[in-house]
């Protein structure tokens, strides 16, 4: 059972890139070498996955290195952070159909080791649906790598600023914000779902290593609020900037330094 981490004290290695795409092939590198690693190994993976533009890319690259140099993937299993409600099963907006496209569908993943809130469930019966994300996710031994990115509002997953720093899997009310960036997606602000059910910042927090992406001068402040914070519900990404192997990817943009010279160079805050 993956024990969630306290939180203790420990530096965040923050790497500059002038470019996202610089980030993306550097993460999508760390992803393949670990697939191949635990390939050779025999050892089970468990990744959880994150969704939205961030990710677009990132997955675009690991397919190309998986196809460029093929590894095993059966003993792989995926876990997303989080899933809209009040959307039909199959719903092409949803982030299950987001995933089948841009990952699973390119890799042939084998979709019973593929795993999502249950929106559905949590539809009729919001408990049983957190309880039992939460008990499959303990039950594969946690997660490995986790995947995330970072709301223009701070959200993390869909854990809203105001969340509890040791909050679970639960559902949640949408910021407006946040509705108002996944609007193009829809096609109107009025068809972006009100709820959501997501992993919570614990469970993140329980993941063996953190990997964020911070892309663009919406996420500036969001990302400056949380650098340096104690664990505050306000400022979700700051209560895992304690985690003992977390690295943040940021874009000039979202570091607020537009000069080049850095890229590539963690730096400890």
């Amino acid at each position: 059972m993956a024990s969630l981490l306290p939180l203790n004290a420990s530096p965040v290695n923050l790497i500059p890139v002038e470019q996202s795409e610089q980030a993306h092939g550097q993460l999508a590198g760390e992803l393949h070498g670990l697939l191949a690693e635990r390939a050779a190994e025999g050892r089970p993976l468990v990744l959880g996955l994150a969704t939205g533009n961030t990710m677009v890319e990132l997955y675009a690259e690991l397919v190309q290195l998986l196809r460029d140099e093929p590894v095993d993937l059966s003993q792989l299993s995926t876990f997303n952070l989080d899933e809209y409600l009040d959307l039909e099963a199959g719903d092409p907006r949803s982030f299950q159909s987001f995933m089948v496209e841009h990952l699973f569908e390119p890799l042939d993943l084998d979709p019973g080791r593929c795993h999502f809130p249950d929106a559905q469930l949590a539809l009729r019966d919001p408990k049983a649906a957190c309880r039992a994300y939460s008990g499959l996710i303990q039950e594969a031994g946690g997660i490995d790598l986790q995947l995330l990115g970072l709301g223009r509002n701070g959200h993390v997953a869909f854990n809203e600023p105001g969340s509890p720093v040791d909050c679970m899997t639960r559902v949640v009310p949408l910021h407006l914000f946040t509705r108002q960036d996944a609007a193009p997606n829809f096609g109107s602000l009025d068809a972006v779902p009100e709820r959501a059910i997501t992993m919570g910042l614990a469970e993140i927090r329980a993941a063996r290593r953190l990997r964020l992406l911070a892309f663009g001068k919406p996420k500036a402040e969001a990302l400056a609020s949380a650098l340096g914070a104690k664990p505050d519900p306000q400022r979700p990404l700051s209560s895992l900037l304690l985690h003992p192997d977390l690295m943040i990817w940021a874009d000039a943009s979202a570091n607020g330094q537009e000069s080049s010279g850095s890229e590539g160079s963690g730096r400890e805050l």
